[in-house]
């Protein structure tokens, strides 16, 4: 049985390209849809990479987004989602890049 939920979420730093993708894994990993909904209520697939992306460009530190979740257990992905955008993962986010090791040879 589907359920639609809406929340806001405030968001403290500009989301980052990794934070982005991991949304839209998440969006086109689960059976129901989650939509960005903007001030001037175009909706926004966010399992649409380019369109997301674009909308969160311009997002700016501070500003509230919209999101709608339509699906089985919306709840659970709207915590999922939440947890993607929070400050706290993105401060604790792995390096991409390895340091060089110095190797006795």
């Amino acid at each position: 049985m589907n359920k639609l939920i809406t929340f806001r979420l405030k968001v403290e730093e500009q989301i980052r390209i990794d934070q982005v993708m991991k949304i839209t894994q998440l969006a086109k990993s689960y059976e129901g849809k989650i939509y960005l909904v903007t001030k001037n209520k175009h909706v926004i697939n966010t399992a649409n990479l380019p369109a997301l992306l674009t909308y969160l460009l311009m997002i700016k530190n501070g500003q509230e987004i919209n999101i709608a979740i339509d699906g089985p257990y919306p709840h659970l992905k709207g915590n999922d989602f939440k947890e993607i955008c929070s400050t706290n993962t993105a401060q604790k986010s792995q390096r991409i890049i390895q340091p060089a090791m110095k190797v006795k040879l």
